[in-house]
């Protein structure tokens, strides 16, 4: 090399190196938290007097209480690899985020930059509409429900000539995804569809959405979209299978019902609940032998003693069954009722009913269809589930997939696993590279995705999808080590708390959500709603959709923006765990101090804390030991703290 050369190379190679440390902190944005070997924290408190707040430095020492509440840090003990933590940013969050009275830069900055907001690094999107999409309103330019291949009844479109993203267009999806893109480029984002477009489906309706079943009222259903409390009013479900799970509304004015399987003993089953819920499930009965079964539910005409009604009311059943085969015979045998069916108005819509088999190759090639058109705009899919909820048939959009080979009213209806394996086969022909997520639904059907990863469709599951409406995270550790786990929806909402959403109690569901998830092998934590008005809106005006569900944060029509509980609680993890940080092993010695703990690829350590203590308990002090060294910190009730700090050896 020349001494010319090497006078011009020196500053260069100055200049490349800070660059690339330049580069490095971009891609591990938590690493600017930790620069020394102090403890960095920030704090939460259940008053909202610290929100996300960072607090003093702590310092480690070498002398501890022995008595003292410990947490034990080990890095060496390494489990699942993190991919993020958000939201979904629905039709409905694209119209709150795109009013005209906001600063929609800076706000997409508090969402997304991990210096000036919490840094969100994942976005589940759903394909079309979900029910979180504004309602038909023409004078705002809003078109309701939409898929992208929607066509006039009676037509179809199996090679997709009209197939098209200007409905996300039309919402500013794209350019908002596009932002976020821009502002944190480690954003991963997944797609999921309600509903494929209505021509591909078959017509069907989930349990509680018979128009009229009893004109005369003297049945299980009385014809005027409730149900009555006629004692000895009874549905007889026979099927062929080796389960069968019931699903009802529990709420304030519901009775009692009695449960029995082919004949034998009643088992009695308390509607009641101190807020309403629908698809909650009730009663799962035992394990049976292969072959057909009746399950009859019994109306008692009893109720519980908080309860002022004495009705119960039924929402679907979900039959498991070892030979992949189900048959449900839709008799419901009552006082004057004959009828109680899928059937529906037998046209087949965006909201509920089935797949149809014969279009498996055409929705397989409308999600390379919907990659594709994405990847054009700049925007990478990282993953897809093939349905949102497969086992949630409210009237909205929705479609009911059963994990196997099913069938409704004698007719074979399309399934997840045939459909993965059409799906993964347009995939490898289009060197589609994203990853495939089965199930995306409740903890509280494992034998869901069971059934999947034992089918011919398991070898092309990259990963397992959980909501948390039911059941508890801990479903997930059966899957660990087999398949990634992820926690793709939880929403907030009036309901929390017993319809008393406190900012208190509902930090405590963030924080028992990211910790419980993450503990539990999940490899994100996300929220439902990135963005809505105060009072839940726009939202679909379907029976079933959510009017009640709370945004990440909130944004009201004068252009005010809330930071809700879900904000803060998502930041306390992903303002400073960075896309590829390891959970690490984290034990406590006091069952008030709910804790996970993570290891940067940048040397980073992160902790995360909350004390489930009653206010009336007052704070917690606990030390958190790491090798031969600790510090102590005090925490108050209710409250949830992220400790930082970096060392290359420990």
């Amino acid at each position: 090399m020349s001494r010319l050369t090497q006078k011009i190379a020196s500053p260069l190679i100055i200049v490349l190196f800070i660059l690339s440390v330049a580069s490095l902190a971009a891609s591990y944005p938590s690493r600017a938290y930790a620069d020394s070997q102090d403890v960095r924290v920030w704090l939460t408190t259940p008053d909202q007097s610290n929100l996300l707040k960072e607090q003093p430095a702590l310092s480690f020492s070498n002398h501890a209480d022995p008595g003292t509440p410990t947490i034990t840090i080990n890095t060496k003990q390494k489990y699942q690899s993190i991919t993020g933590f958000g939201a979904s940013l629905t039709a409905s969050s694209a119209v709150v985020l795109s009013q005209s009275n906001i600063d929609q830069k800076q706000v997409m900055r508090t969402l997304f930059d991990p210096h000036q907001g919490i840094g969100l690094s994942y976005l589940r999107q759903p394909m079309g509409s979900s029910d979180l999409a504004p309602p038909l309103d023409a004078s705002k330019n809003w078109v309701g429900e939409y898929t992208y291949d929607d066509m006039p009844t009676g037509q179809t479109d199996p090679t997709l000539s009209h197939f098209s993203i200007a409905q996300d267009d039309r919402y500013h999806i794209t350019s908002l995804l596009k932002e976020a893109l821009r502002i944190n480029p480690q954003l991963k984002i997944m797609a999921t569809p309600w509903s494929p477009p209505a021509w591909m489906k078959q017509p069907g309706n989930s349990w509680g959405h018979c128009t009229n079943c009893d004109g005369g009222n003297q049945g299980f259903y009385d014809g005027s979209n409730s149900w009555d409390d006629t004692p000895n009013d009874y549905v007889s479900i026979t099927f062929n299978g080796t389960q069968i799970k019931f699903y009802g509304v529990v709420g304030t004015d519901h009775g009692i019902g009695a449960f029995s399987i082919d004949g034998g003993s009643e088992t009695m089953v308390d509607f009641y609940a101190p807020t309403n819920a629908g698809n909650t499930l009730v009663y799962t009965s035992p394990a049976l032998s292969a072959g057909q079964h009746t399950l009859k539910v019994r109306v008692t005409g009893q109720q519980s003693s908080s309860a002022h009604w004495n009705g119960i009311n039924p929402d679907r059943v979900d039959i498991i069954s070892a030979s992949g085969v189900t048959t449900v015979d839709d008799n419901v045998q009552g006082s004057g009722l004959n009828q109680f069916s899928y059937g529906g108005s037998g046209v087949a819509s965006i909201n509920q009913g089935y797949l149809n088999p014969k279009y498996y190759q055409a929705y397989a090639q409308y999600f390379v269809a919907f990659i594709k058109a994405y990847e054009r705009e700049g925007i990478p899919i990282y993953a897809i589930t093939p349905q949102n909820e497969p086992q949630n048939g409210n009237y909205m959009p929705t479609m009911l997939l059963p994990a196997t080979s099913q069938t409704a009213n004698d007719t074979t209806i399309g399934n997840e696993a045939d459909f993965i394996t059409n799906l993964a086969s347009a995939f490898q022909q289009s060197h589609v590279q994203t990853k495939i997520l089965a199930f995306d639904h409740n903890w509280d059907t494992p034998e869901y995705p069971s059934a999947i990863l034992n089918s011919p469709a398991g070898k092309y599951v990259d990963g397992i999808a959980f909501h948390c409406y039911g059941g508890d995270p801990s479903a997930q550790d059966q899957f660990y080590g087999q398949k990634d786990i992820y926690e793709t929806e939880c929403s907030g909402g009036q309901w929390e708390n017993n319809s008393n959403p406190t900012f208190a109690a509902t930090l405590q569901d963030v924080m028992e959500l990211g910790i419980g998830s993450t503990t539990h092998g999940a490899k994100t934590v996300v929220r439902w709603g990135l963005a809505l008005d105060p009072n839940g809106n726009p939202h679909l005006d379907t029976a079933g959709s959510c009017g009640t569900c709370r945004g990440v944060i909130s944004i009201a029509a004068d252009g005010s923006v809330t930071k809700n509980s879900d904000y803060y609680g998502l930041g306390h993890f992903s303002k400073f765990v960075a896309a590829g940080a390891w959970r690490i092993a984290s034990t406590t010695s006091s069952s008030n101090l709910e804790n996970v703990a993570f290891l940067n690829r940048d040397g980073t350590r992160v902790l995360v804390v909350y004390n489930h203590n009653a206010s009336s308990a007052g704070a917690t002090t606990f030390r958190v030991q790491v090798g031969h060294k600790n510090f102590s910190y005090t925490l108050p009730a209710g409250a949830a703290v992220t400790f930082t700090w970096h060392e290359e050896e420990e």
